[in-house]
């Protein structure tokens, strides 16, 4: 493992990987600091512009933009109280009191250093955790893999849903759309209706393009027709980046962060490696902790910068946690890492312990890119924050349309099809009618993702298995059977207790 690690590194430094990792970071920052857009949207429309690059330079492309757009949402959480990615809506609880007490600046350089150190933690993690666990997924039969899958589907579908019923459901309709095409056991054509465009499926790329992208169009032009902005308060802007007095200094701020860093960063990878859990839920257990630790809570909410550390070092800490459960079963921690397998299916590459065998170069150069580009972020983010605050002026038309026109060329590239892109309208349609109904887009992604993982080893195990109780009965396979079960059932408890909390 670490003659790869070092091996890899000389690959990862070359200049053209470099300025790859520089440009998506800095694009990565701009996409998370506009409200609406989000590090999962600028995933998606970046993939199809790597798909002539390098397979290692395409996925450092993905790492910069994914660390960038996380850290990004800081910005507009800081200085106009709008998240601009789900994972800093805790930043806004203290950020924007000190914006408005003039330490603004102060706050965007707490937000970007302790978003590195979240960042680097977590990629530490990522480098010395995901070989051991793909060791172990080595030995997983199809039973095992059949079971990981259904375990990740149900997770997405009981945390991000915040109805399991709606989650299901869409999960269900992700993994309808994933069986169109040609079935992987027997050859058979399924749904396609006799259109040679579907013979092999919906490409996931269109499908996450669509379902991401086109809604956020309509929902600005919405916003545009009914007089609203998304532009950001410009008194409030000018004066939370160019008139701070107090700023970040090493010598009292860095002895005060460790506790809260060490303890922030122990949470975000946990839960980063929880398929489902995500940036949000763990920077409001990081910052729930960071208060009841504090000697002065009361504060919290009133422009505490313990927030601010708390949140941004936990929601910043799951990026990378969150590619172990990908790299090593095949199975995605969040949206984000989702949007990335499809990233490296395009790249030819099946993410699953294999690919540790198959491609270490590619592996363990994604692994130093997730922790380089941290480092690109906190220069690009301590020097650049009234620069990319300006980004929060931008004309709310201007940027609908650059979004229509990226995922138009961006899913045509792909294949040089327009029928990928009669598609790709046609699921953010059904993205924004979703969007309107308040059904998850998640569940569905996965279902789409997992959806053909799951079917081919049940099948395959069903095959060898003597009968179809084994599925269940072998010790790791149940171990996971009652996983998902806790999964599935968990948020119908946790309503249970609640109602009588509320009663008592």
């Amino acid at each position: 493992m670490f003659e790869q690690l070092v091996s890899s590194l000389s690959g990862t430094l070359v200049f053209a990987n470099l300025v790859a990792m520089v440009v998506s970071t800095a694009a990565g920052i701009m996409v998370g600091a506009l409200p609406g857009l989000s590090a999962s949207m600028g995933v998606a429309l970046l993939i199809p512009f790597t798909f002539t690059m390098d397979p290692l330079t395409g996925l450092l492309c993905m790492a910069g933009m994914y660390n960038g757009a996380i850290y990004g949402g800081s910005i507009a959480a800081i200085l106009i109280n709008i998240p601009g990615t789900p994972g800093a809506v805790v930043t806004t609880f203290d950020g924007n009191a000190m914006a408005k007490k003039g330490e603004g600046r102060y706050a965007l350089e707490t937000a970007v250093i302790c978003s590195t150190v979240g960042g680097v933690a977590s990629a530490l993690a990522l480098m010395f955790i995901a070989p051991y666990l793909a060791a172990l997924a080595l030995k997983f039969g199809p039973a095992e893999y059949f079971w990981i899958s259904v375990l990740g589907l149900s997770t997405i579908a009981s945390f991000l849903s915040g109805s399991t019923v709606k989650g299901l459901f869409c999960a269900f309709a992700g993994l309808f759309i994933s069986t169109v095409g040609i079935d992987q056991i027997s050859g058979v054509f399924r749904f396609t209706f006799d259109n040679m465009y579907l013979m092999e499926g919906f490409p996931e790329i269109v499908v996450l393009i669509g379902l991401y992208s086109i809604p956020e169009v309509f929902t600005m032009l919405e916003e545009v027709a009914a007089g609203k902005t998304a532009a950001a308060n410009n008194f409030l802007l000018e004066q939370a980046t160019n008139k701070e007095e107090k700023r970040w200094t090493f010598r009292q701020d860095f002895k005060a962060s460790i506790p809260t860093w060490t303890r922030s960063s122990i949470i975000g990878i946990v839960i980063g490696m929880i398929p489902g859990a995500g940036s949000s839920i763990a920077a409001f257990i990081s910052y729930k902790e960071a208060k009841r630790k504090s000697k002065n809570p009361d504060n919290f909410g009133k422009g505490e910068v313990e927030g601010i550390r708390a949140s941004e070092t936990a929601n910043n800490a799951v990026t990378a946690s969150a590619m172990i459960p990908m790299l090593t079963f095949g199975i995605p921690g969040n949206v984000v890492t989702a949007i990335m397998v499809g990233g490296l299916l395009i790249h030819g590459l099946h993410p699953g312990p294999n690919l540790f065998i198959k491609e270490p170069r590619i592996v363990y150069g994604l692994m130093w890119g997730m922790l380089l580009t941290n480092f690109i972020m906190l220069t690009l983010g301590y020097f650049g924050a009234r620069f990319f605050a300006k980004c929060l002026k931008m004309p709310t038309v201007i940027l609908a349309a650059a979004i229509a026109v990226l995922s138009t060329v961006g899913t045509y590239s792909l294949n040089n099809s327009m029928f990928d892109v009669y598609s790709m309208l046609c699921f953010g349609v059904v993205g924004l009618v979703m969007r309107k109904m308040k059904l998850p887009i998640a569940p569905a992604v996965l279902g789409i993702i997992l959806g053909p993982l799951a079917e081919t080893e049940l099948r395959r195990a069903l095959m060898i298995a003597d009968s179809p109780i084994e599925i269940f009965t072998r010790p790791l396979s149940f171990f996971l059977f009652l996983l998902t079960l806790l999964s599935l059932f968990y948020p119908v408890f946790k309503a249970r207790f609640a109602a009588r909390g509320t009663k008592a």
